[in-house]
């Protein structure tokens, strides 16, 4: 059963991993999202294609014979991590303090690049990655809603969350802070209790709301930036057979490992190296939606 970061946190017995982990977790899809642990590096799957017919029978007469159809899938870890270099004269001039400071932002910036990565990761683009959730639902193929170019509609944000399978899972939204705000708008128009926070976070009809806010360059991720000025809302169910995050090992561990080298000698930087065999996976194709061509709300 794979573990979210927060919860491979408390296992966590070595100061810098745990502080690598802390950093990670900051992102509300990437602590909520499961690790699977693969052995190999690669995951294979069968995806539901058709389910076998049944049917009624007279007495004395066999049942039809009929076989679902299944095709295979496979997904994979991909190499992802960075050295995190900080130059020996701002540790001397600033003390140690500094490099851990300069090492905390480049791990944020790695956070900040894998949740950009899960919502709009594009292997035709980068082959060395994986494809987001954008690639793996686009507009007009089966498991999405057209919104149909306005502001967000309220039954079909319904429709979108009544589209996928939990299969005793808890569903959840994917959005940009602008659609989290369109959502909590039109539930207070609507009246009733659609829109709930508990505990600081927030829940649309029991499905909490995640945000991913901006990638490591300050673009919004899940901005108006699709065809037309639009966005997109994703509803998923996470967990090991459904949306999932997928890890390796390294160094008979999972996770992600990080290894402090000290000043490097072929130049004048103390360097940490972060490295995380990570893949991302849809094993059940019923356990994510897409509600795209949503546009912002007048002001």
């Amino acid at each position: 059963m794979g573990l979210t970061l927060i919860e491979a946190a408390k296992y966590e017995k070595r100061v810098e991993r745990l502080a690598v982990i802390k950093t990670f977790s900051e992102g509300q899809l990437l602590s909520r999202l499961p690790f699977r642990d693969l052995v190999g590096g690669s995951l294979a799957f069968p995806v539901e294609v058709k389910l076998p017919r049944v049917g009624f029978r007279a007495v004395n007469e066999g049942y039809k014979r009929d076989f679902g159809v299944v095709e295979n899938a496979n997904e994979y870890v991909h190499l992802f991590g960075g050295d995190l270099d900080v130059d020996r004269s701002i540790v001397d001039l600033q003390g140690p303090a500094a490099r851990a400071s300069q090492t905390e932002q480049k791990v944020r910036s790695m956070r900040l690049t894998l949740e950009a990565a899960i919502v709009n990761g594009d292997a035709t683009f980068d082959p060395r990655a994986f494809n987001g959730l954008s690639k793996r639902r686009s507009p007009g193929s089966a498991g999405t809603i057209d919104n149909g170019g306005t502001s967000l509609v309220l039954t079909r944000l319904e429709a979108l969350l009544d589209s996928i399978n939990s299969y005793g899972g808890d569903k959840v939204l994917i959005t940009s802070k602008a659609g989290r705000r369109q959502i909590s708008t039109l539930s207070r128009e609507a009246g009733g209790d659609l829109y709930q926070v508990i505990d600081g976070r927030h829940y649309f009809q029991e499905a909490e709301i995640l945000i991913v806010d901006k990638d490591a360059a300050g673009q919004e991720v899940l901005g108006f930036g699709e065809a037309g000025g639009t966005t997109s809302i994703y509803a998923a169910v996470l967990g090991d057979q459904a949306v999932t995050g997928l890890q390796g090992p390294f160094e008979g561990r999972y996770g992600i490992n990080v290894r402090d080298f000290g000043e490097v000698p072929d130049a004048p930087v103390f360097r940490t190296r972060v490295d995380w065999y990570v893949g991302f996976a849809v094993v059940d194709q019923s356990a994510l939606g897409r509600l795209y061509n949503v546009a912002p709300m007048a002001a």
